[in-house]
């Protein structure tokens, strides 16, 4: 049997490589799961970084552990939901935000900022530097804060490393800096009067000058009312003043009105008590009586003493002037109030004569003068 020569030529078409290659291969049932460094190749594709933790009590909590290098890096934290799960709590559909940034060096440390979204969300953040630029982050919330989504990221010269069970203190750690927190206004979260220094519809306390239309030119506490220098200013305990064109017009102290200016009335002047001119010096009482000095006191007393009330003749006196000689009446006074005459002779007979007296008060007078 002939034997044929068989010449074989081996090409390397590169298997070793292949083989290793597929070492390094990520294999389509795990899911991902057997990715090397998940976080950066989460980053790498532009995913977001998420974690699952629980919070239970109402108090203080470690969420997180960040590497932050000065001058500077940024991190955030983002938590889905908040303390509770009650059904229709819409509101403990929470949304907290924490962005973390590095200061410049000078000095050291981090700004943490809290945004609030909902009253279940976080309330608080604090941060304690543990070494160089390692930070442990605190965020304070209320109880009931079971499965909470968590998102992160960071720069790429930091690190977040997210703690899924995290350590709890009922109170913030002595030596932690507070961060500042900020609430998002919405339809659910609604500010008050306080939280953008309003007064509320109920009523609160104004410091400083009230202008309403205009600005205040009074200062001090008051109120101006269309223009800048005319309406109302408390200046002193119980004093309550008016000012026109910044003219001082009207004064309330205590149970007294003082007018500045002249007083004009059109219409009724109604007092139920006394009214005074003077600085009380000439009074009119509520009976219509006037007190004065023209007439030392009241004008009652002094018509009552000087003022003829009435008039009258006192008793008469008869007297026989036929054949008689002598002058009557003779006394001041008396005034003739008869004179009687028979037929015979050219003399007349007799007279009579009283005295013409004046009442003052209730005191009868007999006026003076007349022929002694």
């Amino acid at each position: 049997m002939p034997f044929t020569a068989v010449f074989c030529i081996f090409r390397n078409v590169g298997l070793g490589e292949t083989i290793n290659l597929a070492a390094g291969a990520l294999q389509k049932d795990q899911n991902g799961a057997d990715i090397p460094d998940k976080k950066q190749f989460a980053r790498t594709i532009g995913a977001v970084t998420s974690n699952t933790i629980t919070l239970g009590e109402s108090g203080w909590f470690k969420i997180a552990t960040v590497v932050m290098p000065q001058a500077t890096s940024t991190a955030v934290i983002k938590l889905y939901g908040g303390a509770g799960f009650n059904a229709g709590s819409s509101e403990q559909g929470a949304i907290s935000e924490l962005v973390l940034r590095a200061g410049n060096g000078s000095p050291a440390g981090i700004t943490a900022t809290l945004w609030r979204r909902s009253p279940a969300a976080a309330n608080e953040v604090a941060w304690v530097n543990t070494s160089g630029d390692t930070y442990d982050i605190y965020i304070n919330i209320g109880q009931y804060a079971y499965w909470l989504i968590a998102q992160y990221d960071y720069t790429g010269n930091a690190n977040v490393t997210l703690h899924s069970t995290p350590e709890y203190s009922s109170v913030q750690p002595g030596n932690s800096t507070s961060g500042q927190t900020y609430t998002i206004y919405s339809s659910l979260m609604k500010p008050t009067a306080g939280d953008v220094g309003a007064l509320p519809i109920t009523g609160g306390r104004l410091n400083g000058p009230l202008g309403i239309g205009t600005d205040n030119a009074l200062g001090g506490n008051s109120i101006v009312l269309g223009d800048n220098d005319t309406g109302f200013k408390q200046n002193g305990d119980g004093v309550l003043d008016v000012y026109s064109n910044y003219t001082h017009v009207l004064r309330i102290i205590g149970n007294l009105v003082e007018s500045m200016v002249s007083l004009k009335v059109n219409g009724n002047a109604v007092a139920t008590g006394e009214v005074q001119a003077g600085n009380g010096a000439s009074r009119m009482a509520g009976n219509g009586d006037i007190f004065g000095n023209v007439w030392n006191g009241w004008l009652s007393t002094h018509l009552n003493n000087n003022l003829v009330a009435d008039i009258q003749l006192g008793a008469g006196t008869s007297v026989a002037t036929w054949n008689n000689a002598g002058s009557w009446p003779n006394t001041p006074g008396y005034v003739v109030t008869s004179v009687w005459k028979d037929n015979q002779g050219e003399n007349i007979d007799g007279i009579t004569y009283a005295p013409l007296q004046k009442r003052l008060g209730i005191q009868w007078y007999t006026v003076q003068g007349g022929t002694a």
